[in-house]
């Protein structure tokens, strides 16, 4: 079975309709679609962000099975143990991937955060001008 099967399977087993999975995972309806016809390959980041979101492991995507082997959406000290167990045999450029997506995370988050600091400091500056120039006005205007 080839990696976008098993995308659309795992999509379909776990009631998803293609927007609400493709939002979930970051990309466009459109997109998913063609990934899962065969059209478009998935990127090993999206593939990544899947894996994580739904709790499966990335091997999953490269093994032949099924997905109910692998999901491990319920809270189970026996999932729990087998993702830790997961964790501690990624491959490095696995475990790299994930470390470069939470560190991508961290930064797009601290932008935003600047973004809307400063938004917020040029609108604090233009009611400042703003009041500057009305009592620039009040003071030349002759009585």
């Amino acid at each position: 079975m080839n990696v976008n099967k098993k995308i659309r399977d795992l999509r379909k087993k776990l009631n998803y309709k293609q927007k609400d999975f493709a939002d979930k995972i970051g990309v466009s309806r459109s997109v998913l679609s063609q990934i899962e016809i065969n059209k478009l390959k998935p990127s090993i980041e999206i593939i990544a962000t899947i894996a994580k979101k739904f709790n499966i492991s990335v091997t999953y995507f490269f093994e032949f099975g099924d997905a109910e082997n692998y999901t491990l959406n319920n809270n189970s000290s026996e999932a729990q143990e087998e993702q830790a167990s997961y964790n501690d045999i990624l491959c490095p450029v696995c475990q790299h991937l994930l470390a470069v997506n939470d560190v991508q995370k961290d930064i797009i988050q601290s932008l935003e955060k600047t973004i809307s600091t400063q938004f917020q400091l040029i609108e604090c500056l233009e009611k400042k001008i703003e009041n500057y120039q009305k009592e620039s006005l009040k003071q030349t205007k002759p009585n």
